[in-house]
């Protein structure tokens, strides 16, 4: 298995991005500047013309990675106290958070294309919210049905 946090499936062609410098974040915004359709690519090689904005996948990564997704979910309070109001820059957060496990929790990347399957299915059935996407959980799930 690959260690975390340093390779991902590009959302277009399939393939294995096999660093952070090798990958691209894309994603579309409507009309009231919403992000969606959120997709890790490989750099210049499959980028889609229809997705407007893009960063560099590294710039979503470690601690300033974590304030820079926080920051499209709120302003945060000191922007607030200049009377500057806050608001989500996303449209699904479902979506969303797809995304943020995928550049910020440890085995998510390696365990997410397993999720569908019956076995992980019945494995967690009954589990809360949050015991499937603990890295240990994610990383029992990538090793036993690769």
């Amino acid at each position: 298995m690959t260690t975390p946090l340093t390779t991902w499936r590009c959302d277009v062609c399939g393939e294995l991005i096999d660093s952070p410098e090798s990958g691209y974040v894309i994603w579309k915004t409507d009309s009231n500047l919403l992000s969606h359709s959120i997709k890790i690519i490989h750099k210049k090689k499959c980028d889609l013309k229809d997705h407007y904005a893009s960063a560099a996948l590294s710039d979503f990564l470690g601690e300033s990675g974590l304030a820079y997704l926080l920051s499209k979910l709120s302003l945060g309070p000191i922007m607030k106290s200049m009377d500057q109001s806050s608001f989500c820059q996303v449209a699904d957060m479902d979506e969303f958070v797809d995304f943020f496990r995928r550049v910020q929790t440890p085995f998510y990347e390696q365990a997410r294309t397993k999720f569908g399957s019956a076995e992980v299915q019945s494995d967690f059935a009954g589990s809360n919210e949050l015991y499937p996407y603990l890295p240990e959980s994610l990383k029992s799930i990538a090793d036993r049905y690769e």
